[in-house]
């Protein structure tokens, strides 16, 4: 009996014990637009992707810079490591003016929930092209995640192979090759 009386007792403490508060639950972002993106540079070659949030289909080659082009998969241990930088990046004021734009492109997903899921876990907030059938490997070559600076004349004026080991390394390639200073 008093096994019993103490098991009760027991049961009764531990299902008291909440506060009554609701459990508080994660708004996970949402998918950014790429209506940012200047697409009015003339090119007669083609490369096109959709828009992340399927708001539109956008030619790689047409879009004007200046601009960094991040390529990654949610599935990459490197793009997973350095997108943090990238969110660091994006907050700085040569972003925030629109002075410098940042472009994602996922790649090799295995399903279409991944990227967009990945984006809105890791508050990127910035514009995303999806390469479904990895097209983007004929420009940007075969490994992720790859960086490339372009300039406002269309010119690729430094390309990163590889993830960014640190802030300061990425923070100082974009000083040097946009010549500013964040």
């Amino acid at each position: 009996m008093k096994k019993l009386l103490i098991i009760t007792l027991s049961l009764f403490l531990l299902t008291s014990c909440s506060t009554g508060e609701q459990p508080i639950t994660q708004t996970l972002g949402s998918v950014p637009s790429c209506d940012q993106l200047d697409i009015s540079k003339a090119s007669d070659k083609k490369l096109e992707m959709p828009c992340l949030d399927g708001s539109s289909i956008i030619n790689f080659h047409s879009i004007k810079g200046p601009i960094i082009t991040n390529v990654w998969g949610s599935w990459c241990e490197g793009c997973r490591e350095e997108m943090p930088y990238f969110v660091d990046l994006y907050t700085t004021e040569a972003f925030t003016s629109g002075k410098i734009k940042l472009l994602g492109i996922d790649v090799e997903e295995s399903t279409l929930d991944a990227g967009p899921n990945f984006i809105k876990s890791h508050s990127m907030t910035w514009p995303h092209l999806l390469d479904i059938d990895s097209k983007s490997k004929f420009v940007f070559g075969m490994g992720v995640p790859v960086t490339w600076f372009i300039d406002s004349n269309g010119d690729v004026t430094y390309k990163h192979i590889g993830a960014y080991r640190t802030k300061k390394e990425l923070f100082d390639h974009v000083e040097k090759y946009f010549k500013v200073k964040l």
